[in-house]
């Protein structure tokens, strides 16, 4: 029997882009959501977002770096008001809390750094980043090889899958496990600014059936950035202007 899974990562709070993203994955087979962390943080419906996210079978959460980092904010509830990146920071996990519903914290508290998976006799390990940290620059493309090699955890993976550089790629470890990153839902990055113009979300559509993986679909979904940003207006977000430079 043929299965498909929508794997995404990166929503950081656009919930324009994320219902573009799960329409279409409906629209085409998906029965399953694998969500690989940083849903959190960054647009203005991270409450809205993780909502959603329950409305359909999200069967793996995974805690991205910007989960990990919200978590310190209001542990430590420390900033430093010299550093014009923490303030805003901090402005961003103070709005995220004054929209949290109960227990939006207790869960993201909870998220786990890894997942396995498997599905058609295919074993999936999943991460934000490495299996040891959700943070840092190892996995961006043009990272030597054995940062790569890492992402085998020992347990026999066929296939990992990681987020966190907002970018998607395909290729594989030294042992030959394939190694699939499935891009950002909420802001797409990549490294040539002629690239850069397509603004469309991005998120993996899996197909299994017969032991196999039968179509890996990198797929691109348009969404309505203005109307994302006027939610995002009309929602008191902080730093307007910068949220649309990282959309546009």
């Amino acid at each position: 029997m043929k299965q498909k899974i929508a794997v995404l990562s990166d929503v950081h709070g656009n919930i324009t882009a994320l219902k573009s993203v799960l329409n279409d994955a409906e629209k085409n087979g998906a029965k399953e959501v694998w969500s690989i962390g940083d849903i959190a943080i960054g647009g203005s419906s991270t409450e809205e977002c993780f909502q959603l996210l329950s409305e359909v079978n999200t069967t793996q959460y995974l805690m991205g770096n910007w989960e990990t980092a919200f978590l310190s904010v209001i542990s430590t509830q420390s900033v430093y008001l010299d550093n014009p990146s923490q303030v805003y920071f901090a402005n961003l996990v103070q709005y995220d809390l004054e929209h949290f519903t109960s227990g939006r914290i207790q869960q993201i508290k909870d998220l786990p750094l890894t997942g396995q998976k498997t599905i058609e006799g295919i074993k999936f390990s999943l991460t934000h980043n490495l299996p040891t940290s959700n943070r840092g620059h190892e996995l961006f493309a043009y990272k030597e090889q054995a940062n790569f090699d890492e992402l085998d955890i020992g347990s026999d993976m066929d296939v990992a899958i990681y987020g966190h550089t907002h970018t998607p790629l395909w290729r594989y470890t030294t042992e030959g496990q394939m190694i699939l990153n499935p891009g950002s839902v909420g802001q797409p990055w990549y490294s040539r600014p002629s690239l850069m113009k397509d603004r469309d979300a991005s998120y993996i559509l899996l197909s299994l059936e017969d032991d196999k993986i039968s179509d890996v679909d990198f797929r691109r979904v348009t969404y309505d950035i203005q109307t994302e940003l006027n939610n995002a207006n009309q929602l008191g977000f902080p730093y307007p202007s910068l949220y649309k430079e990282l959309l546009t």
